[in-house]
This record gives structure tokens, sequence and C-alpha cells, in this order.
């Protein structure tokens, strides 16, 4: 396995970040480069807005909100332990039902 590390570099806001991943590891250089845009799409928005008396870090905590709530919704939509507990209770059902039909 190949551990050797590659330093990327990302701009987010008005900075450069330096980030260690591991060389081999492709898919979380993308996914680091597209957060990173992801991130300063946002606070272009924020900025664009017109907010007075604000400065880098008052967007960036907007962002992180904004980026924070998404994530929560998006987890809250694949909980499917609801559904899980719908079907239990109609597998119940059909199975009293069965099992009445028997006698």
């Amino acid at each position: 396995m190949n551990n050797e590390k590659l330093k990327i570099n990302i701009n987010i806001g008005e900075r450069t970040y330096p980030i260690n991943i591991l060389r081999a590891d492709s898919k979380r250089e993308e996914l680091i480069r597209k957060a990173a845009q992801l991130i300063n799409d946002e606070l272009f928005q924020y900025k664009s807005r017109g907010y007075k008396n604000r400065d880098e870090q008052d967007y960036m905590a907007m962002v992180l909100i904004s980026i924070s709530v998404r994530l929560m919704e998006m987890e809250d939509r694949e909980d499917v332990s609801p559904v899980i507990n719908e079907l239990k209770k109609i597998n119940f059902t059909i199975e009293d039902f069965l099992e009445k039909e028997r006698e």
C-alpha cells in the first residue's frame, strides 16, 4: 500500500491552506477540491448580498452554518429507521392475519 503523502493547496476566501493526503487517494483530493469550491461559491453569494459591517469571519461563519444545516437535513433524509419501524408494524399485522387464517 502506498502511504506516500501529497501536499495539496486549496484556496478558501483570501487564504491558502495546505492539506496532506495519501498520494494514491485521488478521490479524497477531488472531494477536498470540490468542498473548497462549494465554500468559495457560498462565500461569494453572501458577500454579493451586500451585508454591511461584515468581515471575512462573519461570512465564513454564515457559510459554515449554511453547509452544516444542509448536511444535517441530508442525514435526516437518509434515516431509514422510521420506514423500517413501519415495515415491522406491517409485517406484524400480516403475520397476525395469517396466523388467524390458519386457525
